[in-house]
């Protein structure tokens, strides 16, 4: 009777692999409990596909609202507490000792001992923001310990419970699914296009040289191009998918961890995200195709990698994803995308080969005002701007372009065209520009500015340095020089002088600026630092009344200030 049970459940597993993670021999299973009372379903998915990074946890649905008790996953302490407006908003850190931290992410606010010690930190250091590693020990938790409520902190999208696990000593991340979450998964991935792209000036693609994309048809693990006629490839070329998956009780879509493209049945290129370290997140950018993401909003995955790019996810290349397609035969191209889970997708479909018919005519003539070299140092300058391009920046060779035009209206610098924003950057650039016709007094208030489409300018700061004003920039674009000399706009949304605010839990005001940036604030009661939590997506700036506010009259001060100094400020008399 025992081996029949026993039959039945390999034969369960391999109908049904949906809850065993492929690498379950790696990782302790079920040691990590749920960090919520209720289902898992996926709002985002590690590894996901984002612009400049990749996710690096799970996205947990919260119903829409916030408030959610968040339980500690294991035994452990809390070994790092970090609160700001940005990133990760409220979050909170837990060491376990078999060697992983857990990490909880857009929290609404901490509970017990944990929230105690946290505001006495940032009444210490008078400064809603702050990101501290605690003593090992100091604040031990116990599996399932409520040790917040979940929320929408941070650069969040929605309310939802940002959930990590890291290796404590690397502090690289890990696919928490791999720790055997029960998260229903029987559903292969999706795949919904290819495109095909000519690597050089010999490369042809349906005798063109431009990439092609195509529709892709099919379901259930079984995929084909829309399109029945053999595509036809000349030379050195490149492939891409467009790739994703779903879990059962969720409709969202995720990412997919494990790509692999073979050739006449050879493998060509592989990558797995089951882990990786911060430092290689931004390699995003050289994975994905980068023009499509910020044009179309497309995120189709290039099976190449770029000589500058680092990333540790890749095995089984072979010349880096380049095929080369010199005879005259047919060739039969396969895709196979797998979830963690084991679920599979595959795409087959067929190219025709045929010899170069030599170097296109449109690509004789180098482009650009300048050649550089992705493994190099790289200066660019003319009399009214400098560019320093230092050699982990660019992912590839690049034949730079540069032109310029005449101030827009309420700028003091030339317009520079800093290449184009098709190409990505993954490190920080030297960008300094000469100002044109700027006031003296107005020196102080000048930054930087990209030039956006409908004349939108985006701050990028700036320090004067031999007549230039310089700043580091990460993107290719539209370059100037504005001023701000608009201070910062206080909006009272609950209060007002002689307010008596005895029945109401808080004070609201709602800060915003203008160009510069918002740099600060500070509120004080009766003279003294009060703890005020900002919301960057909302612009709300709260106090929760308190015993910093006694009974009786008080007053209220507010001071905001930008990043080039102007300043705001309101005050009032309230009763409690």
């Amino acid at each position: 009777m025992s081996k029949l049970i026993l039959i039945f459940i390999v034969v369960l597993t391999l109908l049904f692999p949906g809850n065993t993670p492929l690498g379950a021999d790696k990782y302790p299973q079920n040691y990590f409990r749920s960090p919520v009372d209720f289902p898992i379903a996926l709002a985002g998915s590690f590894g996901e596909l984002r612009k400049n990074h990749f996710h690096s946890g799970i996205d947990i649905r919260t119903g829409g609202s916030v408030g959610k008790p968040v339980r500690a996953s294991a035994d452990g302490y809390i070994a790092r507490v970090f609160v700001n407006q940005a990133g990760f908003g409220k979050a909170l850190y837990i060491a376990h000792p078999n060697g992983y931290t857990t990490v909880y992410g857009h929290l609404l606010r901490f509970n017990g001992a944990v929230a105690g010690w946290i505001k006495k930190q940032q009444y210490d250091q008078e400064s809603f923001a702050i990101d501290m590693q605690v003593p090992a020990g100091l604040m031990k938790v116990k599996k399932g310990d409520i040790i917040a409520y979940s929320g929408n902190s941070g650069a969040s999208g929605g309310p939802h419970l940002h959930f990590e696990v890291r290796e404590s000593g690397s502090q690289e991340v890990i696919n928490p699914l791999e720790f055997g979450f029960d998260i229903p998964d029987n559903t292969p991935p999706k795949i919904t296009a290819v495109r095909i792209y000519p690597f050089d000036a010999m490369a042809l693609v349906n005798f063109a040289g431009k990439p092609v994309l195509f529709g892709v048809t099919g379901g259930g693990g079984s995929y084909s191009l829309k399109s029945e006629d053999t595509v036809k490839v000349s030379g050195n070329i490149i492939f891409g998918i467009e790739t994703t998956d779903f879990s059962d009780n969720s409709g969202m879509k995720n990412g997919v961890p494990s790509v692999a493209l073979s050739v006449d049945n050879e493998p060509v290129y592989s990558h797995n995200l089951e882990k990786f370290a911060f430092a290689n997140t931004r390699y995003v950018n050289s994975l994905l195709d980068y023009q499509l993401l910020i044009h179309g909003d497309r995120k189709i995955q290039r099976s190449y990698i770029a000589v500058n790019n680092k990333n540790d996810i890749y095995k089984n290349v072979k010349n880096r994803g380049i095929v080369s397609f010199n005879d005259s035969r047919v060739h039969k191209v396969a895709y196979t995308v797998t979830d963690l889970y084991g679920n599979a997708s595959k795409l087959v479909f067929c190219v025709k080969s045929h010899p170069p018919a030599g170097r296109r005519q449109e690509n004789i003539a180098a482009h650009g005002v300048q050649k550089m070299h992705c493994l190099e140092n790289n200066h660019f300058s003319r009399p009214d701007i400098v560019l320093d391009i230092p050699n982990d920046a660019l992912y590839e060779d690049l034949d730079f372009e540069y032109s310029s035009e005449p101030p827009a209206p309420g700028t003091y610098a030339r317009i520079h065209r800093v290449h184009n924003e098709d190409t990505p950057l993954h490190t920080n650039c030297s960008l300094s520009i000469k100002p044109l016709d700027l006031p003296k007094e107005l020196a102080g208030k000048a930054l930087i500015v990209s030039i956006e489409p409908g004349h939108r300018l985006t701050a990028h700061g700036g320090q004067w340095e031999n007549g230039f004003l310089k700043t580091q920039i990460k993107e290719f674009g539209d370059y100037s020089i504005a001023v701000d000399q608009e201070p910062p706009v206080i909006q009272p949304i609950n209060v007002k002088p002689g307010r008596n605010v005895s029945r109401q839990g808080s004070i609201t005001l709602k800060i915003s600026d203008n160009l510069a940036g918002l740099k600060s604030y500070r509120g004080t009661m009766n003279g003294k630092w009060i703890l005020m939590d900002f919301d960057t997506k909302t612009g709300l700036l709260t106090y929760l009344i308190d015993e910093h506010m006694p009974k009786g009259k008080n007053l209220f001060h507010l001071v905001v200030t930008d990043a080039v100094g102007n300043k705001s400020s309101y005050e009032a008399s309230l009763v409690r």
